[in-house]
C-alpha cells in the first residue's frame, strides 16, 4: 500500500467519486496508486503498512 499527497484535484472513480483536493493525503494499493501517479494526480508515494489491531 502506498500513501502520498494529491498534486492535482480528482474524483476517485473507484471510491464513489470521492473528491480529493490538492494537499490531501491519498492511500491506495500499489497498482492503483501507480496508475494515478502516472496520470499526474499524486506525488511519489511512500510504502505504508496496514494498521494492525492492538
Amino acid at each position: 500500500m502506498l500513501e502520498g499527497k494529491v498534486i492535482k484535484d480528482f474524483n476517485d472513480k473507484e471510491n464513489n467519486l470521492k473528491k480529493y483536493t490538492v494537499g490531501k493525503k491519498f492511500k491506495a494499493e500499489n497498482k492503483r496508486y501507480k496508475e494515478l501517479q502516472a496520470k499526474g494526480f499524486v506525488e511519489e508515494g511512500k510504502e505504508v503498512k496496514a494498521k494492525e489491531d492492538k
